[in-house]
């Protein structure tokens, strides 16, 4: 009773096969006969250096067509990606086919790639040496970079799923970034998900972090199985020289299906049809499985950075760069801070750039350099690092400040660079002195001239009082409240002080009486240092000090200066560090860690000799 039913079954398959099938032509050849058969190709770049690589991508309006790479000598065309896009417009159904191919060149020259298809015009593909033959340069036993292999994806056991490493050139140096896209195919309907970055397999090679999410997302169409395409831009560096390779996985999980053996659907072809794993897995069971799928191995030559011609100020810098200076003011006061800023602009490895700035400048007081970087891409391999190094003037005059310089290698020319910019020149005035205030007709007060030659000014210009009564002082309401106040506070003042001698004693000694000044001072500065206010921090600590210094040298704390510190303490105390780090707060911008200025203030505390109090 069964057989029949399998039979009718087996007939019902085959006549829905046949009706979808014919369906699914008429569609197709629909498509076919309203297709415009032009193909258009685009390469980009036209010229690049030898080692490195272009993309070339030929577009078909028929979905249909058969796209061939074109044979020029000398070139190699390898596909790295096929994409195929259906549109249907008031009915008409239509397709297109977009196939793009990796070129390297053998050797440097000008190609002309001609064999396209019939009315494409010819495209100029420049290939320039780029310092080849300099052997000196590149090393004993180096060899020209190969061609890309063939294959430059891998695909699941499968055939779910692919890994591919685009990298546009096979040589490169030690520490040299190169930009990198890594691709993960997954077929629709049978990679459940991926779970997590794709990562580098290779102790010879670091990438840089990918983003949580692919920045590029396509469609593409393998063996007539439709994939959707994952890209991650990145940037891959060498750590060592040597002909070497690496390799790129991605964790997926993928939906295995469960054959029944004698199923009906299974005999009737519907589970399989037009492949389409959705229709599929309406008709088995399937489940999950986690898989690794890894790219082929890439090879890649790494030269070391030749020692010949090395800069002494040289930090590892490879790339293309330029550099620019500017000052944020062109006429300033003696003592007025500035800002010299230097701009390393282009494309290489930033994490390498560095710049000690200026040192020692005569008539120039000089902090040390902070940096930031502006990246212009994804990658961070294009962006402006901009140096800033705060300049005081010291002297009146018209003073120069030098130029500055950078070097790094470029790996196109296979040499070092090193460039420079111009000398600043800068206007600096003297102080103004400020000028006393006088009624009008009068004429200026006198100066002395021992005060004329120190070249001292007034810290406030003279008030003049003026009085709009005719009662005396004495007797105003104002100037009695102020005897009737001294009187009030008279009492209250001594019994403050017998009060706080009472707890003093009570409480063993002075030890006690002195917790007042230490709190507030280590109140202060912990304030700064939780708030990382590192002026403010420093401030309180010199002024903790000063009032100590004066306390013990009988001067009124103002009087306790840097040179006082110094001709009492000597250069290398203590002391004098807090008094330096406290004026160069105000202008560098240098960063402390909580751990150093919790040392600093152990340091104040035990200079002030409160150390039971911190």
């Amino acid at each position: 009773m069964r057989q029949p039913r399998i039979h009718d079954m087996d007939t019902l398959g085959a006549r829905v096969y046949g009706f979808l099938s014919g369906l699914a032509a008429s569609l197709f050849l629909a498509a076919a006969a309203a297709a415009d058969p032009a193909v258009t190709a685009a390469i980009e770049p036209a010229e690049v250096s030898l080692g490195e690589a272009a993309s070339l991508t030929i577009t078909a309006a028929d979905g249909n067509a058969r796209i061939n790479p074109p044979s020029v000598p000398g070139l190699q065309f390898t596909q790295v990606a096929q994409s195929r896009s259906l549109q249907s417009v008031n009915g008409v159904t239509s397709s297109s086919l977009s196939v793009t191919y990796q070129v390297t060149a053998q050797q440097a020259g000008t190609y002309v790639i001609s064999s396209i298809a019939p009315g494409v015009g010819p495209l100029t593909f420049k290939v320039d040496a780029g310092g080849t033959g300099q052997g000196a340069q590149r090393g004993q036993g180096v060899q020209p970079a190969q061609p890309p292999a063939p294959d430059s994806s891998q695909a699941a056991p499968d055939g779910s799923a692919f890994v591919r490493v685009l990298l546009p050139r096979q040589e490169i140096y030690v520490g040299q970034s190169v930009p990198v896209d890594i691709e993960v195919g997954t077929q629709d309907g049978v990679v459940a998900s991926i779970n997590g970055v794709p990562t580098l397999d290779g102790d010879a090679f670091t990438l840089d972090k990918l983003a949580a999410e692919p920045e590029q997302r396509s469609h593409e169409v393998v063996d007539g199985k439709p994939f959707t395409v994952f890209r991650w831009h990145s940037v891959l560096s060498a750590v060592k020289p040597g002909r070497l390779t690496f390799a790129v996985q991605a964790p997926l999980t993928v939906r295995v299906r469960m054959q029944r053996p004698g199923g009906v659907f299974d005999r009737s072809g519907l589970a399989d049809l037009f492949n389409d794993p959705g229709l599929a897995n309406l008709f088995a069971a399937t489940v999950n499985k986690d898989v690794n799928v890894s790219s082929p191995a890439t090879t890649c030559m790494v030269l070391d950075l030749p020692a010949e011609g090395r800069p002494g100020d040289f930090t590892g810098a490879v790339g293309q760069f330029k550099v620019s200076s500017e000052l944020s003011d062109s006429q300033v006061t003696a003592g007025d801070p500035l800002t010299l800023r230097m701009k390393v602009s282009g494309q290489g490895n930033f994490d390498r750039v560095r710049s000690p700035m200026l040192g020692d400048v005569d008539h120039w007081k000089v902090y040390p350099a902070t940096s930031t970087f502006s990246p212009a891409d994804h990658s961070n391999f294009r962006g402006d690092k901009t140096f800033e190094q705060p300049v005081v003037a010291t002297d009146p005059g018209r003073q120069t400040l030098p130029g500055l310089t950078f070097s790094y290698f470029d790996p196109d020319q296979r040499r070092y660079e090193t460039a420079r910019t111009d000398p600043v020149t800068v206007d600096v005035s003297a102080p103004a002195a400020a000028a006393p205030a006088r009624s009008a007709g009068s004429a200026p007060a006198p100066v002395p001239a021992a005060a004329r030659d120190a070249g001292l000014r007034p810290d406030h210009a003279p008030q003049r009082s003026h009085g709009n009564s005719l009662v005396p002082h004495y007797f105003q309401p104002r100037y009695l409240a102020l005897p009737s106040l001294l009187l009030l506070a008279l009492p209250g003042a001594w019994f403050w002080l017998s009060r706080r001698e009472r707890r003093a004693q009570e409480a063993g000694g002075a030890g006690a009486a002195r917790t007042v000044a230490p709190e507030h001072l280590a109140a202060a500065m912990d304030r700064a240092t939780a708030a990382g206010n590192v002026p403010e921090f420093f401030h309180a600590a010199r002024a903790g000090l000063q009032t100590a210094l004066a306390r013990r040298w009988r001067l009124p704390p103002d009087a306790v200066t840097l040179e006082e510190v110094e001709a009492r303490l000597g250069a290398q105390s203590e002391a004098r560090k807090i008094f330096v780090l406290a004026d160069e707060a105000l202008y560098s911008g240098r960063p402390f860690a909580r751990s150093e200025l919790n040392d600093w203030k152990r340091v104040v505390l035990r200079q002030m000799g409160l150390e039971a109090a911190s």
